[in-house]
């Protein structure tokens, strides 16, 4: 009886009536990936959509972790619901990030790599990060530059110091990630630095350090004296 009942009912609505009534914690994992998606397709609800997907990605890590193209290969997953999924990840990442980096002082190396490790989860392409400071070294923001290899080429004082003037920033730290897992700076990360360095100078935004990180590791151009190389 109460099977045939749910039938009759927009099942779609159900969860979002819960969520009103309950909030959204008393949701279970399959009923907020359902309001996230919507609706589910030909013969197969939003909630079996939900259920398959957390299922075959062994949960919303998993979930996380999953490109757009991975999501769009799932049956009765299109381009808007897949750029849902996307978009509230990212969100969610960048609260956590937003809460972990306030206020946040940064006074050796080990701090600049326990602020930003999260950045580079899963992430499997080189990816530039600018850290802002106040004149105290406390974190007034951390942001992405480029993607991709780091080198003369692709990474231009103007991009990072446009970023630092407009966020106020005394002095500056790069950070990127080497994917392969070697932390050890190659020749291209050394001249970016050197250059970066030497605008620095000019500007009046002092280049404090260089950090390349991996998922178990992390290197400081400073501490090997090479950030000022000539």
């Amino acid at each position: 009886m109460i099977n045939s009942l749910l039938k009759t009912i927009n099942r779609n609505d159900l969860p979002r009536e819960r969520l009103a009534a309950l909030g959204a914690e008393a949701l279970s994992d399959i009923e907020l990936l359902s309001i996230i998606l919507g609706a589910g397709g030909k013969n197969e609800s939003v909630f079996e959509l939900s259920s398959k997907i957390l299922s075959d990605l062994h949960g919303f890590k998993g979930l996380y972790k999953t490109d757009y193209n991975k999501l769009i290969s799932f049956k009765n997953v299109g381009k808007a619901k897949a750029a849902s999924i996307k978009a509230v990840c990212e969100i969610s990442k960048r609260i956590f990030i937003e809460k972990e980096l306030t206020k946040i002082n940064i006074n050796k190396p080990k701090d600049v790599y326990e602020s930003v490790k999260k950045f580079f989860y899963s992430k499997e392409k080189e990816h530039l990060y600018l850290i802002s400071l106040d004149s105290r070294n406390r974190l007034i923001s951390t942001d992405l530059i480029s993607i991709g290899t780091v080198n003369e080429t692709l990474v231009h004082p103007r991009e990072i110091f446009k970023s630092a003037l407009e966020k106020n920033a005394v002095s500056i730290i790069l950070v990127h990630n080497h994917p392969s897992g070697d932390a050890n700076p190659s020749e291209d990360d050394i001249k970016v630095t050197e250059r970066i360095h030497k605008a620095g100078i000019d500007i009046g935004i002092a280049l404090i350090d260089h950090l390349i990180v991996t998922n178990t590791d992390w290197v400081s151009l400073k501490s090997l004296n090479l950030l000022e190389r000539r």
